[in-house]
């Protein structure tokens, strides 16, 4: 993690540990996954770090060859599933190119095996670019995915920019995935970058977080209403910044830890200058 933190995702475990499934970035900008266990307090303390990564770098030529990173963590009658960003460098007017990957494991989220070396969704007519962080939950008697899906490149723009925004997918097995052509969070005027999200209930409603970009990232939300859409609510969730966040709050997930609501993100530098929290104040 030489280079800084990046994309995690963390489990809260009965007695309230909080288990970090964490990316890192080494000297390079290359991207692993680890564990990150901390004991959670006033104070949380970190009490172990995997001292390898769980998923390393895939093989040379292959789409995940210079990082995995965007864990998602969930667990299913095939075992602990992590599905994650595999990205490789490219060059030219296009700097990299991102697809969906997924590992398991079989010893409840200890050591992990790449399900297949080629990406669980791979690129359609319709998907040309590649997709991006994604958030899978049970939904009725299947399983929805929300994912974020590379709509374009501007290569006039210095550096490139990636346009993208959130989608949806169906499962009956949580392999073979369903595009279901459903824009869940479409672009706001002045914004270009909208992904990471992260799906959470509270008090029985349907809650959407995830970044958007138009000058800064910052973190919104949106609720399924009773028409089954999600409607934005208006303006970022507001966390009062210190230097290691005043130009970055992103990468949100929300977890409930003995009776407190918490808000986890990223930092300045997509998470290179940290990973922190803000707890929830107010019932809305």
């Amino acid at each position: 993690m030489s280079g800084g933190a990046y994309a995690f995702f963390p489990i809260v475990e009965r007695d309230g540990t909080v288990r970090f499934f964490a990316g890192g970035r080494d000297k390079d900008g290359r991207s692993r996954l680890g564990i990150v266990t901390i004991e959670w307090a006033d104070q949380p303390r970190v009490t172990d770090v995997t001292p390898d990564p769980i998923l390393d770098l895939g093989e040379p030529g292959a789409f995940d060859m210079d990082g995995v990173s965007y864990p998602c963590v969930m667990s299913s009658e095939k075992g602990v599933l992590l599905y994650f960003t595999g990205w490789r460098r490219l060059g030219g007017q296009v700097p990299w190119t991102t697809d969906l990957g997924l590992a398991c494991s079989e010893d409840g989220g200890k050591t992990f095996q790449r399900w297949s070396r080629a990406p669980l969704m791979p690129c359609t007519d319709e998907e040309p670019i590649g997709i991006g962080s994604v958030s899978v939950v049970p939904s009725g008697s299947e399983w929805a995915m929300f994912y974020t899906r590379l709509l374009s490149w501007d290569v006039t723009a210095e550096p490139a920019r990636p346009y993208y925004n959130v989608w949806q997918a169906s499962s009956s097995d949580c392999i073979a995935w369903r595009r279901d052509g459903i824009n869940i969070i479409p672009h706001e005027p002045g914004e270009y970058a909208l992904g990471a999200p992260s799906f959470h209930r509270w008090k029985g409603e349907d809650q959407l977080y995830f970044t958007a970009r138009g000058s800064r990232y910052r973190i919104f939300v949106s609720v399924r209403r009773e028409e089954g859409r999600f409607q934005r609510l208006p303006g970022p969730i507001q966390i009062e910044s210190t230097d290691w966040d005043s130009d970055m709050q992103c990468y949100p997930h929300v977890r409930e830890i003995r009776g407190r609501r918490y808000l986890f993100y990223c930092g300045n530098g997509y998470g290179r200058a940290g990973v922190g929290f803000a707890e929830w104040s107010g019932e809305t």
